[in-house]
Order: C-alpha cells, then structure tokens, then sequence
C-alpha cells in the first residue's frame, strides 16, 4: 500500500507539475517555475507543496525498505525549510531580503533533496545494477543541472527536468521486487 501511494504522489505530482509549466514559456527566464508563482500565488503553493510530499514520502519508503540508516530525516527537514522559503517569500528583485531568501530556499530545497536521493542510490550501490545506474544518473542530472542553470539562467525545463527524473527513478526503485535466494 506504501509504495503504491508513493507511486500514486509522484504520478498525480508529475501531472500538475506539467500542468503548472504551461502558465509560462518552459525554454525561457519568464516561465521559471517561480515566476509563474509570482502571477499564480496559490497555484505554485500547490505545486511545491505535492513536490515535496512526492518525493519525501517516495524517498522515505525507498530508505526504510533498503537501508537502515535515518539518514534521510535531517537532510528532508532542511529540505523541507528551504522550500518553505521558496515559497513563502516572493521572487521580486525590488524587495531584496524577500527575493535572497526566496533564492536561498529554493538553492536549499532543490540541492538538498538531490543530494538526498543521490545518497540512497549511493549507498545502495552494491544491491543492484538500477542502484549503479541512478547512483551515475543522479550525479549527472545534479552537475547538467547546475551547469545549465549557470548558462542559460533559471526557465521551467532547467528546474523540472530533475524533479522528474527523481520521481521516475524513485518510483522504479519502491516498485522493484526484491530478489529471493532459495537456499538448498
């Protein structure tokens, strides 16, 4: 039942996500995620709000079912503040403590998160090759991202393409099937 609701999240997430975008132009600065907030206030609340709840209740599964380490629980809760500030302060240039915090909290929330679920797919390494793959996939989306976003500024695709990674590839992790060695 976790692990469908985990997929059910990511799922209804990943299609508002894609909904949210079309209220700007995704290639271009003006359709930022939070530049479209900006217009649509309660809309890019909803947004972050399912975002978060997405990938946390799909990160939290994905720790407790293959590693035993809480690892997961400071790194979502800075996370978690850091889109609190993503949220709650506006991104306007003309209120500067208001658009640092905003930029701050969104650093945080989008890098902390990454890191969190590049760590699981680390860790994981040696459980199986999807664990290697995502463990080279997310360090590659996290150093594209990074670069891409120091050359073209911020737009929709540069900050949504990780997020969707991350609920494809943590929903493939929680609906793998273990593997059973019958001993003789």
């Amino acid at each position: 039942m976790k692990k469908t609701l985990s997929i059910i999240f990511c799922a209804v997430s990943f299609i508002y996500t894609l909904w949210y975008m079309h209220f700007g132009i995704p290639y271009k600065n003006s359709g930022a995620l939070s530049k479209i907030g900006i217009e649509h206030k309660g809309l890019f609340v909803i947004w972050g709000a399912l975002t978060f709840l997405a990938l946390a209740y799909s990160i939290i599964i994905a720790y407790k079912r293959y590693l035993k380490t809480k690892l997961y629980i400071p790194l979502l809760a800075v996370s978690g503040i850091g889109l609190a500030l993503f949220l709650i302060f506006e991104f306007d240039y003309d209120i500067m403590p208001d658009y640092y915090l905003h930029c701050a909290g969104s650093l945080a929330f989008s890098v902390v998160m990454g890191t969190t679920m590049f760590l699981l797919f680390l860790l994981c390494y040696k459980k199986g090759l999807i664990f290697k793959v995502f463990t080279f996939m997310s360090a590659s989306m996290l150093l594209i991202d990074l670069v891409m976003l120091l050359i073209f500024k911020e737009n929709a695709l540069i900050e949504a393409l990780p997020i969707f990674a991350g609920y494809i590839m943590l929903s493939i992790v929680n609906l793998r099937r273990d593997r059973i060695e019958i001993k003789q």
